[in-house]
């Protein structure tokens, strides 16, 4: 029990407030590929060596082990999906963030308007948060245009644009409203991770976990 409880540790150490764009643009389909192959390998490699070690001398805690490896290797998926959604959640509110910003820095418009509206969408989602770049600075105080500018154009391969930005309106407005829709994808993305990730790690995994340990205390 002590090495499953270092493993989800491990798994979830690397999520945070940051994200990592490799985990971000990986398809749904090879996530969740990857979590299910992580978990599984898990339960095989605990029920062997139970087997292994136990099977003649104590059926009860053979019993047992299985029962908490099986709920252990939910939880590892989960933890798995977790650091994928960690980072999908950082980019989210990072990237709409910046498009509010981008959005209130420039002259209004009705164009404008309705890419303000859609960011402020986005950070409606599960768990987004208004969260600038650090880099554009202290924006409760002061927006930078020309830092924004210069971010946009280092960042955007991020939302796979592959257009330079240039210095005025038309170009702003042809990459917010890409980014605007790029953004609503991932969302749609995130919040079919973040669904299975709360199925699978719920209820069922706990009464697992909990039921092999009661019998394994009882043993």
């Amino acid at each position: 029990m002590f090495i499953n409880a270092g493993l989800i540790f491990l798994l979830r150490k690397g999520s945070g407030s940051e994200y990592r764009i490799n985990l971000v643009i990986q398809p749904i389909r090879d996530v969740i590929i990857s979590a299910t192959v992580i978990g599984i390998a898990f339960v095989f490699i605990s029920i062997l060596f139970l087997f292994l070690i136990k099977w003649d001398k104590n059926m009860m805690v053979v019993l047992a082990g299985v029962l908490i490896s099986f709920g252990t290797g939910r939880q590892i998926f989960a933890s798995a999906l977790d650091t994928v959604t960690s980072s999908m959640n950082g980019f989210l509110s990072s990237w709409a963030s910046t498009l509010h910003l981008l959005a209130k820095s420039r002259v209004e418009s009705q164009e404008w308007r309705s890419i303000e509206t859609h960011a402020e969408l986005i950070l409606f989602g599960k768990h987004i948060q208004y969260d600038p770049p650090a880099r554009l600075g202290d924006v409760r105080t002061d927006i930078k245009p020309k830092e924004i500018y210069k971010y946009l154009n280092d960042h955007r391969e991020e939302l796979g644009y592959p257009y330079s930005i240039a210095d005025e309106d038309n170009s702003y407005i042809a990459f917010a409203q890409y980014a605007t829709k790029h953004l609503r994808k991932k969302l749609h993305i995130y919040l079919q991770l973040m669904e299975l990730q709360e199925k699978v790690g719920g209820v069922n995994t706990v009464i697992l976990i909990a039921t092999g340990t009661l019998i394994w205390l009882f043993s």
